[in-house]
């Protein structure tokens, strides 16, 4: 969503409506004073992508970057795990064959 946020607002002045829609659908509450701090923080965060946006690249390759990547991930193995008994042995608290945990929501 920040990426279509960037896109959408890119040639226009963040407002403090545009704050208070972005506030809206995050669920926060902002005050007056918030609202145009936060307007003009990202007015000017997309002034500056407007600035790196004229730096002429045409002469970087495709992935050029300063250093070596490597994966740091562990190759994908297969593995056996216990049975679907001893799993549900384990847990203190059962529902039938399931297992019973804390509540996430209220």
């Amino acid at each position: 969503m920040g990426v279509l946020i960037m896109i959408y607002f890119y040639y226009m002045e963040f407002t403090k409506k545009d704050v208070d829609k972005l506030a809206q659908l995050a669920r926060i509450g902002l005050d007056e004073a918030e609202k145009e701090k936060f307007a003009r923080q990202i007015s000017s965060i997309l002034e500056y992508v407007k600035q790196i946006e004229e730096v002429d690249t045409s002469q970087v390759a495709a992935g050029d970057h300063h250093g070596q990547l490597t994966n740091i991930l562990r190759p994908d193995s297969v593995k056996s795990y216990p049975s679907v008994a001893k799993i549900i042995a384990q847990f203190p608290e059962k529902y039938g064959n399931l297992n019973k945990v804390k509540k996430v929501f209220e």
